[in-house]
């Protein structure tokens, strides 16, 4: 028998998704980081997704090795929210996205979810790829900036008095018609995840710890919005800032005094080489973005 005849074509090994356990937590780290240079934020979380009851956070597995792992949870009701999803370098392109992604679309939409909704950075172009093929469309862009926590706050002072802290129903009259959320295609940012806003607007407020709204003559001229409260530690997410540029900037001044000693993050809405009317004001007190200030985030969501 001629060789050629006697060649035998040999399968690749299958990839095996499931759930995570508390023993897999060293090998999770491990994976994680290798990712953005070690500089990943899944350890300050996986504690939490490992006690997620409402969500999952899974694993997958090659030749009884994990090299990949995700976590699944809720941004609303009815819409799962994926995150965390990585791949251990060293084995890339051996099909652990796309059997983790088929994994979580069916466990979401056997949870009851009506939507599934992520976000990417643009640099993953295997995930962007991945998660297109299988129907996510594009729903947002924004670029993501940052300001080192040991920047020293602006010295420029101006009176408070105009400043105060706004109710819920004041904060949702002034986002819910603003250029900021609009730009954002009303995806509403709390850190990488992102809430589609008009589903929920309470949803997508509540959870905001410090609210403030300039005021001139009875006029709310500016609002900002921060989720985590001046008092904690480590870094926050600057979540909303819009309004007359002027009052942008006693706003923002006054939120860096109060935030002092702390990296603060914000994702700009960015769409179609358009940026939110803040990024100015973020500039100048020295906000600086990884990628020139272009779009750099990229929001997900697929209809189940």
């Amino acid at each position: 028998m001629d060789d050629r005849d006697s060649t035998v074509t040999m399968s690749k090994p299958a990839v095996r998704v499931r759930q995570a356990t508390p023993d897999d937590r060293p090998r999770i780290l491990e994976i994680s980081s290798q990712i953005w240079d070690g500089d990943d934020y899944v350890p300050s979380l996986l504690d939490a997704w490992v006690a997620d009851t409402a969500g999952e956070l899974v694993v997958a597995e090659l030749d009884n090795t994990i090299i990949a792992f995700a976590h699944r949870t809720w941004s609303l009701p009815g819409i799962a929210w994926l995150e965390g999803i990585r791949t251990d370098p060293a084995y890339q392109g051996c099909g652990a996205g796309k059997a983790i992604t088929e994994y979580l679309i069916a466990s979401s939409r056997a949870a009851g979810a009506t939507h599934i909704n992520l976000s990417t950075y643009i640099d993953n172009e295997a995930s962007i790829h991945i998660i297109e093929s299988y129907g996510f469309r594009l729903v947002g862009t924004f670029s993501y900036l940052e300001r080192a926590g040991d920047l020293p706050p602006p010295d420029t002072r101006h009176e408070e008095g105009q400043i105060r802290p706004l109710s819920e129903l004041e904060t949702l009259a002034f986002v819910t018609d603003s250029a900021y959320l609009a730009l954002g295609q009303r995806q509403f940012s709390h850190g990488w995840r992102f809430l589609p806003f008009d589903r929920d607007p309470s949803g997508a407020i509540a959870p905001l710890a410090y609210c403030l709204g300039y005021w001139q003559s009875n006029t709310l001229k500016a609002v900002l919005c921060v989720r985590q409260e001046p008092a904690g530690v480590g870094p926050c997410t600057l979540n909303f800032l819009d309004g007359e540029p002027a009052a942008m900037r006693v706003l923002l001044n006054h939120a860096l005094r109060a935030y002092a000693g702390r990296a603060l993050e914000v994702m700009l809405p960015t769409h179609r080489g358009k940026h939110a009317a803040a990024l100015s004001v973020l500039q100048d007190v020295g906000f600086e973005s990884w990628s020139g200030f272009k779009a750099d985030v990229f929001v997900y969501e697929m209809m189940l």
